[in-house]
């Protein structure tokens, strides 16, 4: 053994397995060491882990299941296989439970090229916290950003936007506007009946909100405070009330009253993704206890009777902020020596060959451009395709492993270089007459930056 175990299976001698077997167990050697340092009483591991798998997943309603909850894996993207074949595997042979769901993220970015540490293209929490800026802002901007198996992209300019758009503009100001008018006007919440549209608008967000849990859709659940709030907006600038006041005192009290309880809703489901932010809105109500405690049901429990004038919950992000940041960021990954290469970064790449050639023997090489004139899968072949390229001089078929990375309907067109002096070969019953270059693992092909004549030596 070199530095892992062979990976399963024939045809990938280059791959092995290094700490996907042993380091999963951690996860349940952490929560038997979490178990004896708070008692069973306080988490039991071996009712997460070990309880019969029947009586865990039988019933959603059981006692049981409800106490002891269930096991769900949020991991990365690039060890997806791992968590959901061999790690299950290995729990099923030892008798334990299976996670119910293994989510993976997507990358981070920054200014859309890859995070890179080396290279000063990141942001640090440090930074962030340094710059003025709360926590929660951050949260929404990556939560909504993104979502399971799709990357997120960070940018200073990007993050001013949203804040001051959706948060400041939006969310902050329907929360401010609407308990101002209130506490201005009816020391609190005014005495009147909920409308039913808004009841009805409250509760199709609360029945999103616990699907989007179910489903694990934190987009979507993230979104939804912000979503209230616009609809808390456009309702107070339909019904103006205002106006109201002194002409109709009855509807300016109901659409207050309506406002409040959109405000109170709006903070119950952006609590998970903003928790202090909507915590503070939840105490400037005058609520009891403690939001995170509260369930989906408070979104439509009746706001208190007073409550003070509030505060801004947001605070807007200037331009003089995010061009001191872009310029430090930029700064920084000049610093570093970036060569703009991100796609590069992260990659494996396989060491230089050490033997050297002479120019002459590079010269027999004779690489031609060509392009794809048409291209089909082989039977009976899980990698090959056949490829009709013509080089200039005349078309040549070529057998090339790119099955599993490029559909054959897009090649015809596309510009490759050819090996043409290479030795003829014989595949799957196909007579392959040159070697058409690609890059890395992907088959990434190479072609040329401008439109060299077909035929037209490579040097």
């Amino acid at each position: 053994m070199d530095w892992g175990i062979d990976y399963p299976g024939d045809d990938r001698e280059d791959l092995v397995l290094y700490v996907w077997v042993d380091a999963p167990i951690e996860y349940v050697a952490a929560t038997k060491q979490y178990s004896k340092r708070v008692g069973a009483d306080g988490f039991d591991w071996e009712a997460v882990w070990t309880v019969d798998g029947e009586r865990r997943f039988g019933s959603w309603q059981a006692e049981w299941a409800e106490e002891s909850g269930e096991i769900v894996h949020l991991i990365g993207p690039d060890i997806i296989q791992h968590h959901t074949v061999f790690w299950p595997a290995m729990l099923r042979a030892a008798g334990f439970n299976e996670p119910r769901a293994v989510l993976a993220t997507g990358f981070v970015g920054i200014d859309g090229k890859s995070l890179s540490t080396s290279r000063g293209r990141a942001v640090w929490a440090k930074e962030y916290l340094e710059a003025g800026f709360h926590p929660d802002p951050f949260r929404y901007y990556i939560v909504t950003g993104s979502g399971f198996e799709r990357d997120v992209d960070f940018s200073w300019d990007r993050f001013a936007e949203r804040v001051n758009g959706e948060l400041v503009g939006t969310l902050g100001n329907f929360w401010y506007r609407a308990l101002l008018f209130a506490h201005r006007n009816y020391d609190g919440t005014p005495e009147a009946e909920l409308s039913p549209a808004v009841r009805d608008r409250i509760e199709a967000a609360v029945e999103r909100f616990e699907a989007s849990v179910r489903e694990y859709d934190i987009r979507d659940l993230g979104e939804l405070g912000v979503e209230l709030a616009k609809f808390g907006n456009e309702y107070i600038q339909q019904n103006e009330p205002w106006n109201l006041l002194d002409d109709d005192p009855d509807r300016a009290a109901r659409v207050i009253r309506d406002c409040v309880q959109l405000a109170k809703a709006a903070a119950v489901l952006s609590q998970p993704v903003m928790p202090e932010k909507a915590a503070a809105l939840w105490d400037q109500l005058g609520e009891d206890g403690d939001l995170a405690a509260a369930g989906t049901e408070a979104a439509l429990a009746a706001p208190p009777e007073s409550f003070g004038a509030p505060e801004a919950l947001f605070e807007e992000v200037s331009e003089e902020t995010v061009e001191t940041l872009e310029s430090r960021l930029a700064e920084r990954v000049d610093m570093a020596g970036d060569d703009s290469d991100s796609e590069s970064e992260g990659v494996d790449r396989e060491p230089l060959v050490e033997d050297r050639i002479s120019i002459d023997t590079f010269g027999e090489l004779d690489m031609r451009v060509g392009t794809v004139v048409t291209a089909e899968p082989i039977e009976g072949a899980d990698e090959l395709l056949r490829l009709e390229v013509d080089i200039g001089v005349e078309t040549r078929q070529v057998v090339a492993g790119l099955k599993q990375f490029h559909d054959a309907a897009d090649l015809p067109g596309s510009r490759v270089i050819v090996a043409a002096n290479i030795e003829k070969a014989e595949l799957f019953g196909h007579e392959s007459n040159g070697m058409v270059l690609a890059a890395g693992e992907a088959a990434d092909l190479l072609t040329t930056h401008d439109d060299a004549p077909l035929g037209t030596r490579v040097r």
